[in-house]
């Protein structure tokens, strides 16, 4: 009887998308491209830890007061969840996690570490079929719906000082 020896696999030569960066990884190709408040308090622990934080939400869809963070010298967590989610909104709202991420990806083109064949959908663009009023329940007024939001609306405008 011939036993067959499963072969290693080869190592692929790109990697999953990173859910946390070292140090050097972040201040190399994340850090040029984040907007830094140039007054005021900066961030005690620097800018890796929330950022990595960051990454944490995204990949696993946590809420924000649910991520793990880590306790500091004096019993204390490092940084409030608000602080992350603020650095999000920022980040987000200027563009710098934009720039990063198409820095990242130019780099990896340019290196030849982009395998578009990875690439996958998550169907959250998925095509809105035609005629759904007429499919909704009977027990659904639309009318009254239309005619509640429109009267909202022409109260909140009227009441503006």
């Amino acid at each position: 009887m011939t036993s067959i020896h499963p072969q290693a696999a080869a190592q692929p030569d790109s990697t999953p998308i990173p859910v946390q960066l070292s140090t050097a990884e972040f201040e190399q190709f994340i850090l040029p491209h984040l907007s830094l408040p140039k007054r005021g308090p900066q961030c005690k622990i620097g800018y890796h830890k929330p950022f990595n934080y960051l990454l944490k939400v995204l990949y696993t869809g946590r809420q924000w007061k649910e991520v793990p963070i880590e306790k500091g010298p004096e019993g204390k967590a490092e940084l409030h969840y608000t602080g992350i989610c603020k650095l999000f909104a920022r980040w987000a709202e200027d563009g710098s996690l934009q720039r990063a991420f198409i820095a990242s990806v130019k780099h990896l083109a340019d290196t030849q570490k982009l395998d578009l064949s990875l690439l996958h959908g998550d169907g959250s663009n998925t095509v809105a079929k035609k005629g759904g009023t007429k499919l909704a329940t009977a027990a659904t007024n639309t009318r009254r719906a239309r005619k509640g939001s429109r009267w909202w609306t022409t109260t909140a405008t009227s009441c503006r000082p």
